[in-house]
């Protein structure tokens, strides 16, 4: 097509003709082109596919937990090295105790940090659980009141506090991510006083991309490691706990640990097109799609066998068996030209015999 829009007019073709066919071409290459751009745009805005692979642990880091209500209220740390409790030691020192906030709705807040608490399997040494015990303290606190704590969890390793999104927009100095943001809303719960409650949780880690734009180009892309939990949380009445008690038992759900790479759809684009890498042209372009040569040879490419290889004894039986038949055909060939030489030296000897009385009569 691209050979007829700079062809100029055959001697038999009409002036109109030509123009006709120059005005078609160019407007089906602005429709390609706008739709190709049209779908570069699109795919650019939309959110990235997900890799994932997994990775068995031995032991799992502790999340951080901030703990909000509308009356004070004090929180004590216990760390479980068996299920009964017996073999236990305080965490006290990875507790902030609740002070004023200024919420509207829950004023006091509390946050559990802790330094590198990591629970193991059970047939390990431990620890096993980490329970957080809160008692309100308020005096003004009625069990009349209908009110709530409010529990949010973020992994320890992150580098701010899922609590409230104004302070991690303040923190960050910049609007989070879509991503970053549904982490508020992940792991949020509300709890009452009165029961127990069993929380487990599973850890990840999300690779953002960095730099996405660098990507489409097919340059190698910087991620930022965002690790971040799942949650599930079972709520059982404690005969020993009143309104103003509530427990907490937490505990991983499982020993995977979800490694969760960003890609970039429009990447596939140029892969497609270019191949991985420039150093491995093996894309469509490189194919000879365009009128363009292919940039390796097929011969080149094939490994010379190496000296110290190993060779391949079904390839050899092969080899041996076709050679047995080939000298089974050769010897079969010169036993059968023998016997016919022989036959023709019997019969030319009959005739010089023959020739040689008939001489002598």
């Amino acid at each position: 097509m691209l050979r007829d829009l700079v062809k100029k007019p055959q001697k038999d073709e009409h002036n109109i003709i030509w123009y006709l066919r120059i005005i078609v071409i160019i407007l089906f290459l602005i429709i390609l082109i706008g739709s190709f751009a049209v779908m570069n745009i699109r795919m650019a805005k939309e959110n990235p596919t997900i890799s994932t692979t997994f990775s068995s642990v031995d032991a799992v880091l502790t999340p951080s937990i901030y703990l909000s209500f509308a009356y004070i209220f004090n929180i004590s740390c216990w760390i479980y090295y068996d299920y009964k409790g017996i073999n236990e030691t305080s965490c006290n020192e990875y507790v902030t105790q609740p002070k004023f906030t200024g919420d509207k709705d829950y004023p006091y807040g509390g946050i559990f940090t802790p330094k590198g608490i990591k629970l193991t399997r059970y047939n390990d040494i431990g620890p096993y659980f980490v329970y957080l015990k809160v008692n309100i303290t308020d005096p003004t606190f009625s069990n009349l009141t209908e009110s709530f704590f409010r529990m949010n969890l973020y992994d320890s390793e992150n580098d701010y506090d899922i609590h409230d999104i104004v302070s991690m927009n303040n923190m960050k100095n910049e609007s989070i991510s879509p991503f970053e943001e549904s982490l508020f809303y992940l792991n949020k719960y509300t709890l009452t006083g009165g029961y127990l409650y069993k929380l487990g949780f599973s850890r990840k880690i999300r690779e953002i991309l960095g730099q996405p734009a660098l990507s489409y180009i097919g340059l190698p892309s910087n991620y930022n490691p965002k690790p971040y939990i799942e949650s599930s949380i079972q709520g059982v009445p404690a005969a020993t706990l009143d309104e103003t008690h509530l427990k907490v038992r937490i505990s991983p759900r499982d020993f995977i640990i979800d490694d969760e790479q960003e890609q970039s759809s429009i990447v596939f684009i140029y892969v497609f097109l270019f191949g991985v890498e420039s150093m491995k042209p093996w894309g469509y372009i490189h194919s000879g799609c365009c009128g363009l040569l292919p940039t390796f040879n097929e011969e080149s490419e094939q490994p010379e066998p190496s000296e110290h290889e190993v060779p391949d004894t079904m390839s050899i039986d092969k080899r041996v068996r076709e050679l047995e038949e080939l000298i089974n055909c050769l010897i079969t060939d010169t036993r059968k030209s023998r016997r016919i030489n022989r036959c023709n030296s019997n019969d030319s000897n009959s005739l010089n015999s023959d020739n040689t009385n008939d001489d002598s009569q």
